[in-house]
């Protein structure tokens, strides 16, 4: 995935972040971005940050095809808030979001429905049981997936979290998939620029048009005699760790107990 990043002050300690990202998700592209700008008030006990770094990603959905997005951005600097209508602003009627529950797929469909007599028309989202879903959450850490029913641009709208322990309480538990995301807006290497710490026998997932690029923390050995390296392997047994875009989700399978802390602050 391309970026072109444009900065602009739009109030004081306050940034709008556009980032436009063409169609197709690669994995080969490490680039951060974030909104860059905040003040320190110093105490004699600590630092304290500002939060009021807001911004927007703009996503390209093509019509019939899935993509995996995640919530970077949050609705008011709590990280629990967002819903499914808070994340997804302006959806096309059709749209539907697939959200992994841990065993399958919570169905979420943007549509119109009709009821009473005379019949009154909503437009919402609804779930797989036809009840208005428009309260459904889904919070920076997670991804879904999104299948979308036009050409259109999903415009992920709201604050950067700032935290030296922005901890991914939607981790899984050793031997159990699920779709996550960085909650800190910046792209680049899991572990080398987002922070997180494998485990050997951990797998990650990136979905690529149709298929999956898959990464592995192994340990490998090769020469005469055996020279062993732990790192992050692609499917061909090259040395390679995965890239995350900002806006992207992926799949992690840990192998052990672990956790995802990241230490984000925009200066």
């Amino acid at each position: 995935m391309t970026f072109r990043c444009d900065f602009e002050t739009v109030a004081p300690h306050t940034v709008k972040l556009k980032l436009n990202q063409i169609r197709k998700m690669r994995t080969k592209t490490l680039l951060i971005a974030a909104a860059a700008l905040a003040f320190g008030l110093a105490t004699s006990q600590a630092q304290v940050y500002s939060q009021n770094v807001v911004g927007y990603v703009n996503v390209p959905l093509t019509n019939g095809v899935f993509s995996v997005v995640a919530p970077t951005l949050d609705l008011d600097g709590t990280g629990v808030n967002n819903t499914v209508s808070t994340v997804f602003t302006t959806p096309a009627i059709g749209d539907i979001v697939y959200v992994f529950n841990g065993t399958g797929y919570d169905t979420l469909s943007y549509i119109v429905e009709g009821s009473g007599h005379p019949v009154v028309y909503v437009t919402n989202w609804f779930n797989g049981s036809g009840n208005v879903a428009s309260g459904y959450s889904i919070n920076p850490g997670v991804s879904v997936f999104y299948l979308p029913a036009a050409n259109e641009t999903a415009t992920l709208v709201g604050n950067v979290l700032q935290s030296t322990n922005l901890v991914n309480t939607y981790f899984p538990a050793a031997g159990h998939f699920q779709l996550l995301s960085s909650k800190a807006p910046i792209s680049g290497g899991l572990t080398s620029v987002l922070g997180y710490t494998p485990t050997i026998g951990d797998n990650v997932y990136i979905y690529d048009n149709g298929h999956y690029d898959i990464y592995s923390y192994i340990v490998e050995g090769s020469g005469h005699p055996v020279t062993y390296t732990t790192n992050w392997f692609n499917g061909a047994g090259a040395v390679q760790e995965p890239v995350i875009n900002v806006g992207q989700g992926f799949w992690m399978l840990p192998a052990g107990s672990s956790s995802w802390s990241q230490n984000f602050i925009v200066q």
